[in-house]
């Protein structure tokens, strides 16, 4: 068995793991980034130098002019893109450090939780192994066992009536006079016919015997009716006496002062609960300045995205074709070059920018992922499968599932369904029902996901009680078997 606490430091680390990833996809965006800008800036320190050459050889042109102003805005933009972005790495960074510290802030607060637990547990037994000598508490435990036992053989005895009535009932419902005469209700005090037909049946009726068959069918529908009422009642008050059994542990509980120690675990509970809102929060601040340096980083948004904006504007008005029929009218072959190498810089950004679609499709992947897994570990959380009650039978089928989740094969509901399934609520001893839920209900045990579902009982009746053995160290007396009843012996 896996305690849920260490399944949930699992979870830690697959995030953990995601977010790396990210930020490795990041700065591959920012390289990226920085790549295009150079590119960029190259293209503008070429088109600076045609139009250097052309001012030494024309007096006035529009387009120098024109290139003159963009490249002002354009490196103004791209400064202050580099010291954004920055700005953006330096938060992040700090928002990653803020969730690493309040993360290991959690786990001395679980150590805290537990040894409050451990020291309740402790009091707990002591408690009980008092009351193992108490006469009360032992009669009313035995009340409880015989309650328990009449209800088990009274839902022995439904089980056998259904099916007595299913076996003796199918000749009945099986035989095609029968079955008209009574559906027909004949012999009851609602049966209307016509005096032709009702002269029929009565015929029929001679035939096959029908008054004392139907005397006979009628039984068996009526006795599982009985028995089903007679196991709600005894039900009912097994219920009553497990319940007034169990305030008879709480006040004993009171008295010996266990209720502090059960405090003290309410108290460590709810640290818990305040630093996961806190980790909450910080994952949200992580992920929003994550999404915001990814798109700065691309080029997507911010001063990189503007200065393109403006040198786009700029270079609009001239083709290369138009830039190359510039540059030879000159007598220096400078420019030439010049435009040449402006070819093979907006050929590599084009590869670039063709790249890009790749990458940021992968970065949605990844933040996706990362938002997945931490969607999983607050419903963790909140369902307190992390609680010192919870745990799980395979550790294997953890690492699977997070692995799914990981390569983008599972999504975090069908993870959180999986892990559901999976699930157990740890029996420390059979103390864990000392007192009942009521008393350890601010522990944090973890949600049944039955709980509100219905009976689990084969047949649609009351509930059984869920305490089928309250008290295994004390000696319990068999219960006096009877002597009538139906089929099973003992009475009810």
């Amino acid at each position: 068995m896996t305690a849920g606490r260490d399944v949930l430091h699992r979870i830690d680390g697959s995030i953990a793991e995601a977010r790396r990833a990210l930020s490795d996809i990041s700065r591959a965006a920012s390289l990226r980034s920085e790549r295009i800008s150079a590119i960029e800036r190259a293209e503008t320190d070429a088109l600076r130098s045609i139009a250097s050459i052309r001012v030494e050889n024309l007096q006035s042109d529009d387009l120098v002019h024109s290139l003159g102003a963009a490249d002002e805005k354009a490196e103004k933009l791209l400064a202050d893109h580099d010291a954004h972005l920055k700005h953006l790495s330096e938060d992040l960074d700090e928002a990653r450090r803020n969730i690493e510290i309040l993360e290991a802030d959690r786990r001395g607060r679980e150590e805290k939780l537990q040894n409050a637990v451990d020291a309740h547990e402790k009091a707990v037994d002591k408690t009980n192994n008092r009351l193992a000598n108490d006469p009360e508490y032992v009669k009313r435990a035995n009340a409880l066992e015989e309650a328990n036992a009449i209800a088990e053989r009274a839902e022995a005895k439904l089980d056998l009536v259904r099916a007595d009535r299913e076996e003796k009932g199918a000749p009945y419902e099986n035989d095609p006079l029968f079955s008209y005469l009574w559906n027909r209700k004949f012999g009851a005090k609602d049966y209307k016919a016509f005096f032709l037909f009702a002269a029929l049946d009565r015929w029929v009726a001679s035939l096959i015997k029908y008054r004392d068959a139907k005397l006979n069918y009628a039984r068996l529908l009526e006795l599982p009716e009985r028995f089903s009422d007679h196991l709600q009642q005894v039900t009912s008050s097994a219920e009553a006496i497990e319940a007034d059994l169990e305030q008879y542990e709480r006040d004993a509980l009171t008295r010996d002062g266990v209720g502090q120690l059960r405090d003290k675990v309410e108290k460590h509970r709810r640290a818990l609960e305040e630093i996961d809102n806190e980790i909450d929060n910080a994952e949200k601040r992580h992920l929003e300045i994550s999404h915001e340096h990814a798109h700065v980083a691309a080029g997507d948004a911010g001063p990189v995205a503007e200065a393109r904006r403006i040198v786009a504007r700029a270079l609009s008005d001239r083709s290369i074709p138009d830039l190359k029929v510039l540059a030879a009218q000159t007598v220096t072959l400078d420019d030439d070059r010049l435009v040449e190498a402006l070819v093979r810089l907006k050929r590599e950004r084009f590869e670039i920018e063709e790249n890009g679609d790749a990458l940021r499709r992968n970065m949605a992947r990844q933040s996706s992922i990362l938002k997945d897994l931490e969607t999983i570990r607050r419903r963790f959380k909140t369902a307190r499968y992390d609680s010192p009650y919870s745990e799980f039978p395979d550790h294997n089928i953890v690492g699977i599932i997070l692995s799914e989740i990981l390569r983008g094969a599972l999504s975090h509901n069908d993870g959180w369904r999986r892990l559901q399934r999976a699930q157990r609520r740890r029996r420390h001893d059979w103390t864990d029902d000392f007192g009942g839920d009521e008393w350890r209900d601010g522990f944090g045990l973890p949600q049944d996901p039955w709980r509100g579902r219905g009976p689990k009982v084969r047949f649609p009746g009351p509930r059984m009680p869920r305490r089928r053995s309250r008290a295994p160290r004390i000696r319990i007396p068999r219960g006096r078997a009877g002597g009538g009843g139906f089929k099973t012996g003992g009475g009810f």
